[in-house]
């Protein structure tokens, strides 16, 4: 093996255990799922508290570094902008791999699962009196990846809500019947839920709030549930 063959090695892995600590909008970082495949805690929490992985893949991270800086800059005199370039060119091709084969694997998922679910154009802001709202509007978008229309309920979650024992925020038409929406092949869509187009029910007492939207339950005609998380592209499956 020649010298520019280990270069090539040694900055590869450099770049690629970086990567693995990158969170992405498909992904938590890769790292997370090799630490638990081994075994591993990835996180103190679920997926919170301290994130593991940066200090577990930092470390090695660190190591090619400073093989890098010895072995290729040092020794084989390759200048630090060049292979910084390098670097980044490798991130943004492990960055696009993610996102092609994430976006392969809602495509070809069956049901609601092929229904992606955007955090970073999400908001929600509510005031309940008196065992209904008085002021509500939720906004979010969600990609339709599959080639076929998907029709389908639609109520917002969260685990907070959960573990009070709320059941999830619905929605309704004025007439009591549950409200359709739907989305077309490949089709993405921003929804703009709110009063003047909803009725939209709630268990909860009282209460004011607002932020992003955590989770979304997606039901079928036939009862199959998925849930949308801010935090999982893929989805869950609740029910078939």
């Amino acid at each position: 093996m020649n010298d520019k063959t280990k270069a090539g090695i040694l900055i590869f892995l450099m770049s690629i255990t970086f990567y693995m600590m990158l969170t992405t909008p498909y992904t938590h970082a890769l790292g997370d799922y090799i630490l638990e495949f081994v075994g591993l805690k990835a996180w103190t929490g679920d997926y919170s508290g301290n994130h593991l992985t940066i200090i577990y893949f930092g470390i090695l991270f660190m190591i090619f570094l400073h093989l890098v800086g010895k072995y290729v800059i040092d020794g084989l005199g390759i200048r630090i902008r060049s292979v910084f370039l390098i670097f980044v060119v490798l991130v943004t091709v492990f960055y696009s791999i993610t996102g092609i084969t994430a976006k392969n694997i809602k495509k070809n998922s069956s049901g609601l699962l092929a229904i992606g679910y955007n955090p970073a154009h999400s908001s929600m802001n509510y005031r309940y009196e008196d065992n209904k709202f008085v002021e509500f509007i939720a906004e979010f978008e969600l990609t339709n990846y599959s080639d076929e229309k998907k029709t389908f309920y639609l109520s917002i979650d969260s685990p907070f809500y959960r573990e009070d024992g709320i059941d999830p925020i619905s929605f309704y038409t004025f007439d009591g019947d549950r409200a359709v929406f739907e989305l077309e092949g490949n089709e993405t869509k921003l929804f703009l839920l709110s009063l003047d187009n909803y009725n939209v029910i709630w268990n909860r007492n009282f209460g004011s709030g607002g932020g992003t939207v955590q989770q979304l339950v997606l039901t079928s005609d036939k009862g199959n549930k998925v849930r949308l998380d801010n935090k999982n592209f893929f989805g869950f499956e609740l029910s078939r």
